[in-house]
Formats: structure tokens, C-alpha cells, sequence
């Protein structure tokens, strides 16, 4: 029996979704870092150990979400060219970005708090929504 060729299996890292799905996750994982923060806060009495750990957090997120949204943007605006998919992408990760970065410049924790859960749930929506937009143009077209 002849033996049949098969395209060789993809990475998972190649895989458009696959940025879509660490994006989200990152995403959430932020989300829960703000929310937790008064918990934290809360344990004063450990909050020189935990002010050394918040103060890389920020830039550690930062590294790992601009170039995984930039990646997910990157092959989800190649295949469906759309614009509010790319905004809500884009959106989220300039607030995420200058929350981490100005957040502690910004007039008390709030804004900061607030500014990141908006970015987050926006790279959420966004990750989401590129993730069902790239799988929707994967259909086959309808029969005629």
C-alpha cells in the first residue's frame, strides 16, 4: 500500500488561536492580580515582602502580554481585516500598558485598579472575539 503524505503537524505556538487562548488567560490573570490587591493590602503587616513582588509584576506582565496581543492581532487581522477586533485589541493593551507603567504616578489606586480591569476586559473581549472571527472564516462557504 502506497504510503500517503500529510502535511507536517503545526506547533501549537503557530496556530493563530493559540495566542488568542495565552492572551486571555494573561488577560484574566491580571484581573485577578488587581482585584486581589486590596486582600494584599490588607496584610500589612507583609507588604515590604509583597511590595518587592507588585514592583516587577507590572513590567513582567507587560512583556509577556504586548507581544502575544501583537501576535493574536497580527494573525487575526491578516485573515478577517477587522478593524474593531484590532480596536479592542489595541485599546486594551494601551491601557494595560500605561496603567502598568504610569499607574503609580496616577492620582490613588483606583485609577490605576480601574484602568487595568478596563484594559484587561478589553483584551478579553478582544482576544475572544478574534478567536471566533478567525474560526469563523476557517467554514467551508455555504452550498449554493
Amino acid at each position: 500500500m502506497p504510503e500517503t503524505s500529510s502535511p507536517a503537524p503545526s506547533s501549537e505556538a503557530t496556530k493563530p488561536d493559540f495566542w488568542d487562548r495565552v492572551g486571555i488567560s494573561l488577560s484574566g490573570i491580571c484581573v485577578v492580580h488587581c482585584l486581589l490587591l486590596p486582600v494584599a493590602l490588607a496584610a500589612l503587616p507583609l507588604w515590604p515582602v509583597l511590595e518587592d513582588a507588585h514592583a516587577w509584576l507590572h513590567p513582567v506582565f507587560a512583556v509577556l502580554l504586548l507581544p502575544t496581543t501583537l501576535i493574536a492581532m497580527a494573525h487575526g487581522y491578516r485573515k478577517h481585516r477587522r478593524n474593531d477586533v484590532a480596536g479592542l485589541l489595541g485599546a486594551g493593551l494601551v491601557l494595560i500598558l500605561g496603567a502598568g507603567f504610569l499607574g503609580h504616578a496616577m492620582p490613588g489606586a483606583f485609577t490605576e485598579t480601574a484602568l487595568t480591569v478596563l484594559g484587561s476586559t478589553l483584551l478579553i473581549t478582544g482576544h475572544w472575539r478574534n478567536w471566533r472571527t478567525n474560526a469563523a472564516c476557517r467554514l467551508p462557504a455555504p452550498a449554493a
